[in-house]
C-alpha cells in the first residue's frame, strides 16, 4: 500500500490492510498485527530517548509501515504515547501481578512478584516507561488518570486477596487488608525506582523482611 492509499484509508475509515473496516475480517487477520507493531516500536523510542521522541513518522519507520497507519489506529500521537505506556506495563505486570493472586499465600507471591521484576534488570524498557510515564503524568491528566485506574485496581484486587488470606489465618489478625494493599502497590513502584537509580540494590530482601512482619505470630496460628 503506497502513501496515498494510507492517507485514503485513514481518512475514509476503510481497513488499510484490505478489510471493508476495523471490524472486518481482514482487519482482525492483519490490523491487530500492525497495530502491536507500532505499539511495540513506539515502547522502545519511549524507552530509548524519552516521550518527545515518539512520533507518527519516526514510530512508522520504526515499525516499518506507512505513516497514516499511526492516525489510522491511534488518532493521535498522544493516544499513541499513551496506548504504549499501558501496553508495555501490561506486558511487564502481568506475570507478577498473577503471581500474586494465583499464590497459595498472597504474601508469598509478593515476594515472587518483586523477584520477578527485579530479575528484568534496572533499565529494561518497561522499566524505562514506567519512568517516563509518571513524570508525564504531571503534565497529562488524561494519562495520569489511566495510570491511576491501573493502581487502584491491583489495590482493590491485593486488598480482596489479603483479606481472603487474613480469614484464613495466612495474614496477621491485627493488619489491615486495605491499609497493607495501598502499601505494597506504592511500595513496588518505589523499589523499582531504587533498582534503576541503583543497579546494586536488593529488593527482594527489603520485601521479604517486610513480609515476615506480616506473617502470622506463632499464638496466632496454635488459636
Amino acid at each position: 500500500m503506497n502513501g496515498e492509499d494510507g492517507e485514503a484509508a485513514a481518512r475514509t475509515g476503510a481497513s488499510p490492510d484490505g478489510a471493508g473496516g476495523p471490524d472486518g475480517a481482514g482487519a482482525a487477520k492483519k490490523g491487530g498485527t500492525t497495530r502491536g507493531r507500532l505499539l511495540e516500536a513506539a515502547v522502545e523510542l519511549l524507552a530509548e530517548s524519552g516521550w518527545a521522541a515518539v512520533t507518527s513518522r519516526v514510530v512508522a519507520d520504526r515499525a516499518q509501515v506507512n505513516n497514516a497507519l499511526v492516525h489510522y489506529y491511534f488518532g493521535t500521537v498522544d493516544a499513541l504515547r499513551r496506548a504504549a505506556v499501558t501496553h508495555a506495563l501490561e506486558a511487564e505486570l502481568e506475570a507478577p501481578v498473577l503471581a500474586i493472586l494465583q499464590a497459595e499465600n498472597a504474601l508469598d507471591g509478593l515476594v515472587a512478584a518483586i523477584t520477578e521484576l527485579a530479575a528484568g534488570g534496572a533499565a529494561s524498557p518497561a522499566k524505562r516507561v514506567l519512568a517516563e510515564a509518571m513524570v508525564q503524568g504531571l503534565r497529562d491528566e488524561s494519562l495520569r488518570a489511566d495510570t491511576a485506574t491501573q493502581i487502584r485496581t491491583f489495590r482493590e484486587l491485593l486488598a480482596g486477596r489479603l483479606a481472603e488470606d487474613q480469614a484464613a489465618g495466612k495474614l496477621r489478625a491485627d493488619a489491615d487488608p486495605k491499609a497493607i494493599a495501598e502499601t505494597f502497590a506504592a511500595l513496588m513502584d518505589g523499589l523499582l525506582l531504587h533498582l534503576m537509580a541503583d543497579p546494586g540494590f536488593d529488593p527482594v530482601s527489603a520485601t521479604t523482611a517486610l513480609v515476615a512482619m506480616l506473617r502470622p505470630r506463632t499464638d496466632e496460628r496454635a488459636r
